[in-house]
């Protein structure tokens, strides 16, 4: 009988193994050849699971997304408005060591992706996800009264995305100034700005 391949588990096995690289070694490190000896393959026998390294690095980079995603849905469960957002931001910021090795994985794949157009689409289309789910959030926050008047939706995610974006930078290369409570203390910060006080 031929042996039955779980390739959806061989998939999983080689994009855990380009994480374990780029954590120990950096984006440089993530040839494929460098990716087959992590994940104990031949040479070039990874390309029926991955057709060249643009391929693997997207595979890393939705991973970290969708771990992400799970971890929200998980937090915020049925709740919505300011609270739900608030919990979105800190799964994406980088506060523990899981989050921390998916910054790095996430910064990689930007500087690998600069100047490449369909990497490019492809990240903009998980932010427009992001930025989707946050402005539901705001709106559910809006009628509810929890936030100021007068300061736009879109502002308010441009806003956010660039701080967690730039904690993710931050954590990463200064981390003495960017501890998990010092993070946490400048969302709160912002959160402040835009939320309306409760009387």
């Amino acid at each position: 009988m031929p042996k039955i391949v779980d390739h959806a588990a061989r998939r999983t096995e080689i994009i855990e193994a380009v994480w374990s690289l780029i954590v120990r070694k950096g984006f440089i490190a993530v040839t494929m050849r460098e990716l087959a000896a992590e994940a104990g393959y031949a040479n070039g026998a990874l390309a029926r699971y991955f057709p060249d390294k643009d391929a693997v690095l997207r595979a890393a980079f939705q991973r970290a997304f969708d771990a992400t995603n799970e971890r929200a849905r998980a937090a915020i469960g049925d709740g919505g408005g300011l609270t739900a957002f608030r919990l979105l931001c800190l799964e994406i910021m980088p506060l523990d060591e899981v989050r921390l090795a998916e910054a790095r994985v996430v910064i990689g794949f930007w500087d690998y992706a600069a100047g490449q157009p369909e990497l490019v689409e492809f990240y903009d289309s998980a932010m427009e996800t992001w930025r989707e789910e946050m402005r539901m959030y705001l709106g559910q926050a809006r009628a509810a009264g929890e936030l100021v008047p007068g300061r736009p939706h879109d502002r308010i995610v441009d806003a956010v995305l660039a701080l967690t974006m730039g904690m993710q930078i931050n954590a990463c290369f200064s981390p003495r100034h960017n501890t998990p409570d010092r993070q946490t203390a400048v969302l709160e910060d912002f959160l402040d700005t835009i939320s309306r006080p409760a009387f």
